[in-house]
């Protein structure tokens, strides 16, 4: 299964777009909108035919009144009266979440029976943090959370809200002809070889990991992100915890990580995380890393990486919710906070959250409100989606984090959804 240009593979987007039935069934939620709500009634047989609920605020939005068919997968009738603004909300960043970012826009634009679309470009999170600083998108996805310094120039703004979405694994994997089991990884291992320090996949410290597979005396070729990434963030993150090797290199001293890297020049670069897999798919002997996704839908062979309890584990879905629950007391007080390297026999090591980004204060009512109404889909029937495309639902403790902080979301002091 290959990647197309946007990244998702269509196989995997169509899987995702038969359970609009069950999302409409279980998706006329009733907290989905804020103010004064209908009776919900969702009638399920060959045709779905669901009343959506109205929504009234203080900004005076307009009523958008229709009686479309959509045919997709499966045809769902929707005869409405529903409070959306007609609008393409503009966004852009993260590729390791546009894979399941694309369905969410897919689905809302159903939801709300084509009224509200999403333009979200997947340029990387460097480039998804800098357009909603300077403006250019309503909205910015991001797996590496906005620090003060780069806030320090906007103050003007007001608070950026950093709202958790998703969560994933960041993949180790490897193109190595003749080699098709997960291989045995230490993160100072992986370190060391976007160092240059390990050059040869025969190395004694792999073999030692390894000492059932057969590993060539081949040059490794590290390929990463050449581009401002989320997914860097994360993995840099996690080697700054577990390589002394890494730290090392840093000659100005740590923190030893970001979203952008002076990677050694012998490395391939590539943009964004479809790239990665690319290059990886097209270079023997090759390694990369981006999220899980990208790894299994193309088949590559994803390492089984070294936890902090020892045990080697590859990104499933219950590692990487595992590496979450971990820290779950940190993440209740701090959404931003980073969640690699965590502890317990199960959790993943390389996991992480990406954020929706978004000004707390809008400067434009329709805009905003469409844009609050998305973000509390994406929370409650969106999170149904993640894990056919290897993203683990929210843990209902982050869920719950993320209601509070779209509630914040407001326009002249008034909020688009209130508690």
């Amino acid at each position: 299964m290959s990647i197309d240009r946007n990244g998702v593979s269509s196989a995997i987007i169509a899987m995702a777009v038969v359970l609009v039935v069950v999302i409409v069934a279980a998706g006329a939620y009733v907290a989905m909108n804020p103010g004064t709500k209908t009776t919900v009634v969702v009638t399920i047989s060959s045709t779905v035919v669901k009343t959506a609920t109205t929504a009234t605020t203080a900004t005076s939005a307009t009523t958008v009144t229709s009686a479309t068919t959509v045919t997709s997968a499966t045809t769902v009738t929707t005869a409405s009266s529903s409070t959306f603004y007609p609008l393409s909300l503009q966004a852009g960043g993260s590729t390791f979440v546009n894979p399941v970012m694309t369905v969410w826009a897919d689905d809302f634009n159903l939801y709300t029976n084509g009224v509200v679309s999403v333009n979200y470009q997947a340029i990387g999170s460097g480039a998804g943090i800098t357009g909603i600083l300077q403006g250019t998108f309503e909205f910015a996805g991001s797996d590496a959370p906005v620090s003060s310094s780069q806030l320090a120039n906007y103050t003007s703004k007001g608070s950026l809200l950093q709202i958790p979405e998703t969560l994933g694994g960041v993949a180790i994997f490897y193109n190595i002809p003749g080699v098709t089991v997960s291989l045995n990884l230490t993160g100072s291992i992986v370190a060391k070889i976007y160092l240059g320090q390990i050059t040869k996949w025969n190395d004694p410290a792999i073999q030692a990991l390894n000492p059932k597979v057969s590993l060539p005396d081949a040059t490794i070729i590290p390929v990463h992100r050449s581009d401002g990434s989320g997914t860097t963030y994360a993995l840099t993150n996690y080697f700054e915890k577990v390589s002394t090797d890494w730290n090392a290199s840093f000659a100005k001293g740590c923190p030893c990580y970001g979203t952008s890297i002076s990677w050694p020049a012998f490395e391939l670069g590539a943009k964004g995380s479809a790239g990665v897999a690319a290059d990886v798919q097209q270079n023997s002997y090759s390694i990369g890393y981006a999220d899980s996704y990208y790894a299994f839908s193309n088949k590559l062979e994803a390492a089984a990486v070294q936890n902090q309890a020892g045990q080697f584990l590859v990104p499933t879905l219950a590692d990487i919710t595992a590496a979450a629950a971990a820290f779950s007391a940190q993440v209740q007080s701090n959404p931003t906070f980073t969640i690699t390297n965590a502890p317990g026999a199960g959790s993943y090591p390389i996991a992480t959250f990406t954020y929706l980004l978004v000004w707390q204060n809008q400067s434009n009512a329709q805009t905003g409100y469409d844009t609050a109404q998305f973000f509390w889909w994406i929370v409650h029937q969106g999170q149904t989606y993640g894990p056919l495309l290897y993203y683990p639902s929210l843990p209902s403790n982050v869920v719950s984090t993320d209601q509070s902080i779209i509630q914040k979301i407001m326009y002249n002091g008034v909020p688009f959804i209130s508690g």
